[in-house]
């Protein structure tokens, strides 16, 4: 899992750091605003969780929750801070923000709070049977069958990425986050399976006439266009 910190006190930011490193994440830091808008315009780093100290050097991070929900949108993102109370909670809880955990924190909570962060809701729709375009997929049985062009032989990952598109058409997915719903893994070398898979989907999906595509755009992520 990729964590991002935003913590201009270093000797917390180590901490955090340091604790989130030990439990096997890759985590990426930063100490300022600057450095926070240079990670959203660079789009290179797409985190899983992000904690966001409250104050960076008297800027009140509550106001770049928008742009980090822009660019990040299915990133979990936590306020730690040393105000500690229900109203500036209720007030990070509406702006955007997913947990607020109060500064002084213990290594247990934080990190049971990043795991809990990760549990996230399904991507997937619930019904049964969904049809876009042409295409007709039935999660009971995991088959796929397009009108007059018959049924596509997916294999497992294959059928979960195309259930998952279609239940979300038109929907960005980055490649970190189909690494973590699809494979539950974050490991960058496994990162070139979502490639050979999606273009695996895509030629089965062209062979049987299918009038949905599969489309992508560099660092930015894969969608489904009907």
């Amino acid at each position: 899992m990729k964590i991002l910190i935003v913590e201009d006190e270093l000797e917390i930011l180590k901490k955090i750091e340091i604790l989130a490193e030990s439990d096997g994440h890759t985590v990426k830091t930063t100490t300022s605003v600057e450095g926070l808008r240079q990670i959203l315009k660079s789009k290179v780093f797409y985190p899983h969780v992000i904690i966001l100290d409250r104050i960076l050097h008297g800027v009140d991070s509550i106001d770049l929750i928008p742009d980090l929900k822009s660019t990040f949108a299915d990133s979990r993102l936590m306020i730690v801070s040393a105000v500690d109370t229900a109203s500036e909670k209720a007030r990070a809880l509406d702006a955007g923000a997913d947990d607020y955990l109060a500064k002084p924190f213990s290594a247990v909570e934080l990190m049971a709070r990043i795991n809990a962060l990760v549990r996230r809701k399904s991507l997937y729709d619930e019904r049964s049977h969904l049809q876009i375009g042409n295409l007709t997929l039935n999660s009971e049985d995991r088959s796929a069958k397009v009108f007059d062009g018959g049924f596509l032989p997916l294999s497992q990952k294959e059928f979960q990425l195309l259930y998952m598109f279609c239940s979300n058409p038109g929907k960005i997915f980055p490649r970190d986050l189909l690494l973590l719903q699809i494979w539950q893994s974050s490991n960058e070398i496994e990162s070139k399976v979502v490639e050979a898979t999606i273009n695996n989907l895509r030629r089965k999906l062209e062979s049987h006439s299918a009038n949905v595509a599969i489309k992508n755009m560099r660092n930015v992520g894969y969608w489904l266009e009907a």
